[in-house]
Order: structure tokens, then sequence, then C-alpha cells
């Protein structure tokens, strides 16, 4: 068998180019529903409309009416799997605008280092200090959170971790093993101190496989997540965003915005995402 290396491998994963025996593919795998009452709340459409735009060669995705009621913006700064672009996560995307977020995504389709994650994020922070800008006083630039797809997990906590504080939660979405990472894309998730839900699929074996996500879960000192979606690939999250929506969401509103019924998905007394049926390898720790 032809050995699959690095970018090779997270390109073919990422663009779905594997053959079937490595990757289910979508006719084959019907990704699980969300039936629990939190997931199933952020599953939906928030209720902010969502408009888009470009800024300094980055993508932008966020509520039209920006500020609405004296509302401040958190920010999420999106990585890009290989050779993927923000075209091809629009449901993801869209949907954390419509949440209240301020979403920029970089189009690069290499995002391994972070630097274009982290970049990202200070673009639109400084919109946000901007007078001339729709974002001036609009961002809370206190609250970011990095997540990434793929080889754009990886890079999501390199962002975390080159920024200084300025990343305050991490979103790893099928996050690849390390033997996967070229150089300069290495990732330490040990040195994260800030907050990490990682998240992939079951049927992932190759790319973002159980014992890998729990891996990196086992290394997170600062407060983690970890859940493999039952019947998903590695790209699941492509296009519609598929059942990763509701969980992505509920933790992005609970790490930035103080949502109670968000925060009871992975934290409190009995956590829902540990009793959901369409999840597996569920686990939580330090989180509050």
């Amino acid at each position: 068998m032809k050995n699959i290396t690095r970018r090779q491998a997270l390109r073919a994963g990422t663009l779905g180019l594997l053959p079937a025996a490595f990757l289910a593919s979508a006719a084959e795998s019907a990704t699980a529903t969300a039936t629990a009452t939190i997931e199933s709340a952020y599953q939906a459409t928030g209720p902010w409309p969502v408009t888009t735009g470009t800024s300094g060669g980055h993508r932008l995705y966020h509520p039209a009416t920006l500020g609405a009621g004296g509302v401040t913006h958190p920010i999420v700064t999106w990585g890009n799997g290989s050779w993927a672009t923000p075209d091809n996560y629009p449901g993801l995307l869209n949907h954390l605008a419509s949440w209240g977020f301020a979403v920029i995504a970089s189009t690069d389709t290499t995002t391994g280092t972070g630097a274009e994650i982290l970049a990202a994020a200070q673009h639109l922070a400084a919109l946000g200090d901007d007078p001339a800008s729709v974002f001036h006083g609009k961002l809370d630039a206190t609250r970011i959170a990095a997540a990434g797809h793929s080889q754009g997990a990886g890079g999501s906590i390199n962002a975390a971790n080159d920024s200084a504080g300025l990343i305050t939660t991490v979103v790893p979405i099928a996050v690849p093993a390390q033997w996967m990472a070229s150089p300069g894309d290495e990732f330490s998730v040990a040195d994260l101190t800030c907050p990490v839900l990682f998240l992939s699929g079951a049927n992932d074996w190759l790319i973002s496989s159980a014992a890998t996500v729990r891996g990196y879960y086992d290394q997170a000192t600062a407060g983690a997540g970890m859940a493999l979606l039952k019947g998903a690939g590695h790209n699941d999250i492509q296009n519609t965003g598929g059942a990763f929506l509701g969980y992505v969401t509920a933790w992005l509103r609970y790490r930035l915005m103080g949502d109670t019924q968000a925060r009871g998905a992975f934290a409190g007394a009995a956590p829902e995402l540990t009793a959901n049926a369409a999840w597996q390898n569920q686990a939580l720790k330090n989180l509050v």
C-alpha cells in the first residue's frame, strides 16, 4: 500500500479524496441529528440576521445590525483545512454569526502555523478600535476564540499559544495526529493556557482518531472537553456543518458570552454532552 503522509493525507482528507476504504463517504455515513435539549437549541439558526464581507484579504461573517441593544460581539477567528477556503465552511461560519459572533476567516489554504489565524483575529480587533470601521465600538476583543478544521485545527492551537493571551478559547475540529504536521505546523496542546474543546468524527480513524483526540485531551491542563460525533467522517464540518453546529456554538457561547444555558452542555452536575447518545468518547475536565 502506498504511504500517505503529512500534507498529502491532510489534503486528501479535507478535499474528500481518500479512498472509501479509508474514510466513509457522506452517502455511507448518516451524521447523527441533534436530539438533546441544549444541543438542539444551538443547532438551530440564531436570532441575528447575518451579513458577509471582506477586509484585509479576510472573509467576514457577522450580525447585520452590529451592536444592537448595546451588545458587543465576541470574535471567532477561523482556520481552514488543507487546500480549503472559507467557501468550504459556509454553514458553520454563517451559523456562528447568527448567534452574535463576529467571525473572521483566513482565505489561506494552509493555516497550520497559526500565523494566518492569529493575524485575522488581530485585524478584526483593530477594526473594533477604528472610528472609520462599522465594527468600531461593537466588538469585545477581550473574548476571542480560535477554531479550525484539520490542518487549521492545529493552527488554531498554534494561534492561541502565540497570541499572548489574546485568544481565550480554542475549538480544534478533526485535529490531525502529530505525524501529519509538516515542519513549522507542529503544535503543543500542553502549552495551551486557555480551555479547549476537541471535536472529531467517529469514522475519522486515519487523520483524527479517537486515540489521537484522547491523547491531546489528556495533555490539556486549562480545562478541556472532547467528543466524537457518531457516523461522521473527517469533512462533515464542511458545507452545512452538519451535527457539529450545536456543540461548537454552545461551547463558544459558554466560553465567550457566559451563556448559562450553553454552559450546561459542558459543566455542572450533569453536563449534557456526556449523556448524549449521538456522540461517543466524551470527556470533560476542569470546567466551571
